[in-house]
């Protein structure tokens, strides 16, 4: 079987404030969707087709997923709770597992969160291996078998800004 890859993104230079004032509702700014723009098309080029983009219901997720998705793609597309702000990342395993092993994915959330995910997925543990997403960044991992945590190997790791520098 051949390797699955998984992309881990952090959402795109969002609103400090929404107009509702919710968290919740928080939008990507105009300068976030370009910068996004410019990393999913930098992400084609070095050849990421993820066969499924999942994502937080949070709007700035959601916006950062429509536009991952014109770029690349994507076969499928989801929006799932268990990737909103400050959720148990085992329960994102889980709903990976229920997905088609062959598909590479690419999942879009929220820091910390995204940093424990990955922490997951190499070691095993949610405190195992540290690091900060910053806005748009994303993280590839793979392994024969995933998701069963700490199996994954860490491929690359890059800012959304790098990425867009690839796009040029």
């Amino acid at each position: 079987m051949a390797e699955r890859q998984i992309y881990l993104v952090r959402h795109g230079v969002a609103e400090d404030i929404s107009s509702t004032g919710a968290d919740f509702d928080r939008a990507l700014t105009s300068g976030g969707v370009r910068k996004m723009h410019a990393a999913a098309t930098g992400l084609r080029t070095i050849g990421v087709h993820p066969g499924i983009l999942v994502a937080s219901p949070y709007r700035r997720a959601q916006e950062t997923a429509a536009v991952l998705a014109d770029v690349l793609a994507p076969g499928q597309r989801e929006t799932w709770d268990e990737l909103g702000c400050g959720v148990e990342p085992r329960a994102v395993l889980a709903k990976i597992a229920g997905l088609d092993p062959r598909a590479d994915l690419m999942l879009v959330g929220h820091e910390p969160d995204m940093g424990v995910l990955l922490s997951l997925f190499l070691t095993g543990n949610t405190d195992g291996f540290w690091t900060h997403f910053r806005k748009g960044a994303v993280a590839c991992i793979s392994g024969a078998n995933l998701p069963p945590q700490g199996r994954a190997r860490l491929e690359w790791f890059e800012r959304a800004t790098v990425l867009g520098r690839v796009g040029d």
